[in-house]
Parts: C-alpha cells; structure tokens; sequence
C-alpha cells in the first residue's frame, strides 16, 4: 500500500521539523538555556537519521502518487511528525510521560491549543517557543494539505479552481514546492506582521514571536498563565483579533490580494459570512453577560466572539469574569473558519450549505414538483457534493459522541466531557475554559488531570478534526470494508 514517493514526502517532513528544531535550539543558546540547547541538538540527530534515511533510501525511485497512497501519506505524516515533535518536550519535568508530551505536540501540531502544562512560569523558555513553532508549522501543514490533497479530492467540499503556476495533480512532490511557493509567503508575511505590531505595542520580543504564531495559526497557545488578560493593552487584543480574523480566512484569498489579483476577499462570500458570524457570535456573548454599557464588557465579548469562531480559544476576560454557556461555546467552535484557512470546525462553506440545502427541501414539500436550484458562495450545491457534506457532519457528531462517551468513562462530568470533545474535534482546546454549564462558573477541568486513555482519546480527535475525517473513513474503506 506504500510506495517510495509516500516515504521520501514522510522523510521531507521530518527535515523540516528538524530545521525548526535548529531554529528553537539557537535560540535556547541566545537565552542561555544550554541545557534545553543539549537535548534538542539529541533531538536534532535522531529525527535527521530517520528523516535521512527515508529519503536516501526511496531516491531515484519515486513513483507516482494515486488517491490511495496520498492518504496513506497523511495518515503517516499525522502519526509520526507528532512524535517526532514530542520529543523535546520530554525534557521538561511537568510533562508526565510519553503520553503527555505527544498531547502536546499533537495539539500544537494540529493548532488546538489544549496543554498538559501545569505552570508556564516553571517551563522553560525553549520550550514554550517550541510550542509556539509547532503551532505555526502545524497551520503551515493544514493550508498545504488543504490546497494539494483535500480539495482537488472533494474532501473540502468548496469549489476550488487551482491556478497555482507549477500546480500538477498528478505529481504530488513537484505540486507541493510549487503550492509552498505560491500560498506560504501570505502566511509568513501575516506573521512577521502580527509579531513586529505586537512588539511596537509593548510587548516583549519573546511573547511577540510566540503570539504572533500562535495568532495567525489560530492556535491558541499563550506564553503566559493569565492569558491575554495578563498583558492589560486594549492595542495587543485589537492587533490579536485582526490577525485571528486573517488566520481564519481563505489564503488563496490573501494570495490573490498579495498578487493584486481583482476580486479576492471581495468575491469571496465565506469572508462575508465570517464577518457576519462574528458579529452575530459577539452581541450574543455581549447580551448574555447582561452588559450595561461597560467598554470592557463589549471588548470582551468581541475578542471573545472572533477567538470562538476563528477558533483560536484565546481570552481576555479577568479570573473569575463571566463565562458562557456551553451550548453557544460550542455552537460557535463548531461552526469554524472559512475553507482553506487554518481554522478548525465544520466550516462555514459546509454549514451555509446545509443550510441552503434545508430551506431547498422545505420549500419542495410545499411545491413537490418545483424544479429548485440550490446554491452556496455563489456556486450550484449538487446532491453529490450534500452527500459529502452530510456525511461529514453525521461523522463530526458521532466522534463528539464517541469522544465525550470516553471521557465519561474516564470520570470526566458529562458537560465537561461533550465540551472538551468539541474542542478538540473543532480544534479549539483553550475553550473548555470559557465555558459553563449552568451560568455559575467555568468547568473544573484540566487536561492535566485527566487518564492517559482520556488523553490519547482527545488525541484522535485532534488529529480527526484537522484532517477533515474523510481521510479517517477512507483508509477504515481501504483496510476493512473493501476487503
């Protein structure tokens, strides 16, 4: 079922998370952390020998790639990077075990955000920069897989014209550096962007990189323990809610406008909507905190709003602020960002059409014998394409379902396990801690207390979310149902 072009992309990613690893250890040296410094060059050298081997020993027999083995190669890619990737962390004493640190790698690698970290403070600088690179790296994977495999596969469900010069199909490897080429310049340039505002705002460069990453990613993780409410600037969460909004939405959209390209987010409706949700989502968290006119009420229930949608999971509220609802944390987590961003849920694209496809039936039982015509964005919705889109959705509740079942088990109280269940499907991890069951107070619940079965169970469903479970039911296809 492999073939040697699926090995050498697999040994590609490894180098390139072992060049952002000699990224993180020279700057260990800069803050003097020799010892962080010590074991990522260990770290250096094993993943460089696994990687190098992958790719010297399929080179120069590299096959043509085929819709079985290109989802054998995400499959691949999301079950070893992360390991790859959690090795650094075993450096640091709060990180309880093997399992503890994949399930930060994996929700960094996937951008949820959830962490097993119990004091920021006691961790060490390397590694929260570490933290924060995976994040980035792992938002960079999900645009590139997005463009190259989900959408030209109809795994995405929004039409999609490729205009990518060098964009080839049939040949994965050439497509991949020509996609890098062409989409990853808007992601670095929105970065440089938000980190270089944050700094002129105040902050430190160190927590002006690590939230630039984490922002543009829609990741969620923050550098500090008190969140973004620690920081106290009005000008960092104004700047934060920007650039959660540009990592949401459409990067072939940021590309065209890069290129001056007409149209852009202009012509595309999924920017709209998301404007739209964000402003509905945000008079809804203003209302239900029974604000009276009180500026920082309303500023946070925007900031609240576009972390939900966009779901980045950041917040700006005080300890001991009021929280939501975890019906609405939830509606909103799961609704997502637009198509080909790095943001997780459902998507936008996928929830208008349902929508759309909701009000085409209603009204064909009040005229059965009309002839409708349902569109989305713009674009003609077939039944072949709501076929994709409903067993989607059937398959993003059936693993909250399945999830939060687990939890259950695990001694997690039932609100506090369909919560965290969406969060990690929707990879939005940070917003079990915003949420409430019964308007009183926010979940008693941490990641770090939870069994490791309950982690490896949030760890599925991080890497389910972000691969768009077709990928998930397709090899379930391939190795049980066709045999």
């Amino acid at each position: 079922m492999l073939n040697a072009t699926v090995l050498f992309l697999l040994g590609c990613a490894l180098l390139c998370l072992t060049a952002l690893m000699g990224v993180t250890a020279l700057g260990a040296m800069v803050m003097g952390e020799w010892s962080q410094a010590g074991h990522l060059l260990v770290d250096i050298c094993v993943t460089t020998f696994l990687g190098g081997a992958l790719m010297i020993s399929t080179y120069g027999r590299l096959e043509r790639l085929d819709r079985k083995h290109t989802i054998w190669l995400l499959v691949l890619l999301w079950m070893v990077v992360p390991v790859a990737a959690a090795q650094p962390f075993l450096s640091d004493p709060q990180m309880r075990g093997f399992t503890a640190a994949v399930f930060e790698a994996v929700s960094g690698l996937t951008t949820t955000g959830a962490s097993v970290v119990g004091d920021l403070e006691r961790m060490p600088d390397t590694l929260v920069v570490w933290r924060a690179i995976l994040q980035w790296f792992g938002g960079a994977i999900s645009i590139v897989t997005a463009v190259l495999v989900l959408a030209p596969f109809g795994v995405l469900s929004a039409p999609i014209n490729i205009t990518i010069p060098g964009y080839e199909k049939e040949n994965l490897a050439k497509s991949i550096v020509a996609t890098s080429s062409h989409i990853l310049p808007a992601y670095v340039l929105l970065t440089l962007a938000c980190g270089l505002l944050l700094w002129l705002a105040g902050l430190t460069v160190f927590d002006a990189i690590c939230l630039a990453f984490a922002t543009v990613s829609t990741g969620g993780f923050v550098p500090v323990n008190d969140g973004i409410h620690a920081y106290g600037s009005v000008t960092v969460e104004i700047i934060l809610i920007v650039f959660m909004i540009a990592g949401a939405t459409s990067f072939l959209s940021h590309r065209a406008v890069l290129l001056r390209v007409p149209g852009g987010h202009v012509d595309n409706r999924e920017s709209w909507y998301l404007a739209i949700l964000i402003a509905v989502c945000a008079v809804v968290l203003i209302a239900v905190a029974g604000v009276s006119g009180d500026a920082a009420d309303i500023r946070r229930g925007i900031f609240r709003a576009v972390s939900l949608i966009t779901t980045t999971g950041f917040d700006n509220a005080a300890p001991g602020a009021a929280v939501i609802p975890f019906v609405l944390v939830c509606a909103a987590c799961a609704i997502g960002g637009a198509s080909f961003s790095t943001a997780g849920g459902l998507k936008i694209f996928r929830m208008v059409s349902m929508l759309n496809q909701g009000h085409r039936e209603l009204k064909r039982l009040i005229h059965p014998r009309s002839v409708t015509r349902a569109q989305s964005a713009g674009k003609p919705i077939d039944i072949q394409l709501m076929k994709t889109v409903w067993s989607l959705f059937f398959v993003f509740i059936f693993t909250i379902a399945v999830v939060a079942v687990t939890l259950g088990v695990e001694g997690v109280t039932f609100d506090a396990a369909v919560m965290a269940a969406v969060a990690a499907v929707s990879n939005t991890g940070p917003a079990v801690t915003m949420a409430s069951y019964d308007l009183g107070a926010s979940f008693d619940f941490s990641y770090l207390a939870l069994s490791d079965p309950a982690k490896w169970a949030l760890i599925c469903a991080m890497i389910l979310g972000r691969v768009e479970f077709v990928v998930a039911l397709s090899l379930a296809y391939m190795l049980f149902i066709r045999r």
